[in-house]
C-alpha cells in the first residue's frame, strides 16, 4: 500500500480542477496527491491519501469569497471568522469543520496540526519540532493499523515551515522503520519526495508531478540514551520521568517506559558487548507489548499536545525522538532474535552458539553489521571451548556434571570482573557453568551472578 501525505490547502483556486501530468498520463484532480492516487489505483496499487491542515487554515478571510466553495463550508468558515464563541469551539476541536472542507471528502483521512504566528489577531505558539512530532506519531499510528510499503511526502501546496516539517517527520519516520528492521533482506518501506510545478496562470495547461525523489537515512545499532541507574528493574527510571513528568496517575505508564527502555539497552549492550549467552538467559519483551508501549507514548503525546491548538505545552522533542526510536531498537532486536530461535533456556547447547553467532554467512552479528563481533566470538569461542587440553584447553575435560569453568581453567581471581567478563565474550570463568552429555556440551549462567551481570551491561560503554 502506498500512501500519500501533503498540506492541505484553502487559497484562490482550491477549488478550480487541475490537469496534472504522473508517467506522461494525465489526471484532472483538485490536488497533486489526488492526481497521485488516481495514477496508482490505475495500476492497482492499493493508494490512500492524507491531508495535513495547520489549524489556522479556516481563519483566512477571504476563504468565503473563493471560487466553487460549497455552501456549508462557506457558512463552516464565516462562523469562526465572524463569531468569537465559534472560534472559541474551534481552537478546542476543529476536526468538525474541516470534516467540511471538500479536499477532506476525497482524502481518505486527515489531521488537523498546530500553527506558528499571527492569524487575524490571533497569536498561535508552537515549535518546528513539535510539528514534526505531531506528524511523525500520525505516521507511526497509521503504520501500526495498516502497514505501507511507499510513502510519498507532496510539498507542492507551499506552506514552508509545514512542508519542512513533514520532511523531517518522514526522516524521523524513516530511521525509526529502520531500527526495527535490522534483519530485512529486502529493501523493505521507501520514502519518497513529490512535488508539482509550480501552480501559477495559466491555468488551463496540464503540470508536471514528479515523483522519483527518494528520500535517504543512514542507521546505526546505537542506542541514543544511557541508562542512569545499573538496575534493570529501574536503569531509565530518570528518563521516563523526565519524559512523563510527575503525576501520580501516569506511574503505571512511566513504570511501562521504564522497563522497555532498561530491557531494550540490556539486550542492546548484551549484542553490541558480544555477550550472545546473555540473550538466552533473560526473557525479552514480546512485539505486542513494545507496540502497546509505542501507542501509549503516542496517545500521551496527544493529550499533551491537543489540550488546545493556540499554543503547545512545549515538548521537549529531543526526548521523545530518543524514546521512540529506543522502543523501535528494543523492537528490532526482539525480531532478529525471533528469527534466530533465540529464547530464554535453562541452558543452552554450545552448538548452537556457534551456528548463531560464529557461522560467516548465518551469523545473528551480520543483521547489526557486527562483524568484528563475530570474528572476536569466534576466537573466544575457539580458545575457550575448542582447544584441546594438552594445549592448555577444556575441550577433553568438561565433566557429566555441571560445573564452573574456572574449576577448568585456573586464574587468581574468584570474583566476576567486569574487564574480564567483556573481553571474553561473557564466558568468564566465575560465572558460566559448563557440562556435557555424550557429544554435546552445555553452558549456563549460575543464578547468583545474574544480578551482577545486569550490572555490568547496564554500566558498560555500549
Amino acid at each position: 500500500m502506498k500512501l500519500i501525505y501533503q498540506i492541505g490547502r484553502l487559497d484562490a483556486g482550491a477549488f478550480n480542477p487541475i490537469k496534472f501530468a504522473v508517467n506522461g498520463k494525465e489526471y484532472t484532480a483538485l490536488l497533486s496527491s489526488f492526481a497521485l492516487k488516481q495514477s496508482f489505483l490505475e495500476n492497482g496499487d492499493a493508494s490512500k491519501v492524507i491531508l495535513i491542515y495547520p489549524v489556522s487554515l479556516l481563519l483566512n478571510k477571504n476563504a468565503p469569497k473563493i471560487e466553487n466553495i460549497p455552501e456549508d463550508f462557506k457558512l463552516a468558515v464565516e462562523s469562526i471568522l465572524n463569531n468569537k464563541n465559534e472560534l472559541s469551539y474551534y481552537l478546542s476541536d476543529p476536526y468538525p469543520y474541516f470534516d467540511k472542507h471538500p479536499h477532506s471528502k476525497e482524502a481518505n483521512g486527515f489531521i488537523v496540526i498546530h500553527s506558528i504566528g499571527q492569524y487575524e489577531g490571533i497569536n498561535f505558539s508552537v515549535t518546528l519540532e513539535e510539528l514534526i512530532l505531531e506528524i511523525f506519531i500520525d505516521m507511526v499510528k497509521r503504520y501500526q493499523n495498516e502497514s505501507f510499503s511507499e510513502l510519498y511526502l507532496d510539498i507542492s501546496s507551499g506552506h514552508n515551515i509545514y512542508t519542512s516539517a513533514l520532511l523531517e517527520a518522514g526522516r524521523l519516520f524513516l530511521t525509526f522503520y529502520k531500527l526495527q528492521n535490522f534483519n530485512l533482506k529486502e529493501n523493505g518501506l521507501k520514502v519518497f519526495i513529490t512535488f508539482s510545478d509550480p501552480i501559477v496562470p495559466p491555468y488551463n495547461r496540464t503540470f508536471q508531478v514528479h515523483k522519483d525523489f527518494c528520500l535517504e537515512v543512514k542507521t546505526f545499532f546505537s542506542f541514543p540514551e544511557k541508562p542512569n541507574q545499573n538496575n534493570l528493574k529501574d536503569a531509565y527510571s530518570k528518563f521516563a520521568k523526565d519524559l512523563v513528568g510527575e503525576d501520580k496517575e501516569l506511574r503505571p505508564f512511566k513504570r511501562q517506559l521504564t522497563k522497555l527502555f532498561s530491557y531494550g539497552y540490556f539486550f542492546y549492550s548484551a549484542i553490541k558487548n558480544n555477550t550472545p549467552l546473555v540473550l538466552y538467559t533473560w526473557e525479552y519483551h514480546q512485539e505486542e507489548e513494545i507496540d502497546k508501549g509505542i501507542a501509549d507514548l503516542i496517545n500521551f503525546v496527544k493529550q499533551r499536545l491537543y489540550t488546545n491548538y493556540q499554543s503547545t505545552p512545549g515538548l521537549k522533542f529531543d526526548l521523545f525522538r530518543k524514546a521512540f526510536l529506543m522502543l523501535s531498537i528494543y523492537k528490532g532486536i526482539v525480531k532478529v532474535l525471533k528469527e534466530y530461535k533465540i529464547f530464554k533456556k535453562e541452558e543452552v547447547e554450545l552448538e548452537e552458539l556457534a551456528l548463531n553467532f560464529r557461522d560467516e554467512h548465518q551469523s545473528l552479528y551480520n543483521c547489526f553489521e557486527l562483524k568484528q563481533n563475530r570474528e572476536y566470538f569466534s576466537h573466544e569461542y575457539s580458545n575457550t571451548f575448542e582447544r584441546e587440553g594438552e594445549r592448555g584447553g577444556i575441550k577433553d575435560k568438561v565433566p557429566e556434571h555441571y560445573v564452573l569453568l574456572r574449576e577448568l581453567i585456573k586464574g587468581e581471581s574468584d570474583e566476576i570482573k567486569p574487564r574480564n567478563f567483556l573481553a571474553h565474550c561473557g564466558f568468564e570463568r566465575n560465572c558460566v557453568y559448563i557440562r556435557r552429555q555424550g557429544a554435546q556440551v552445555f553452558v549456563k549462567y549460575g543464578s547468583e551472578v545474574l544480578s551482577r551481570i545486569e550490572e555490568i551491561l547496564l554500566s558498560s560503554k555500549a
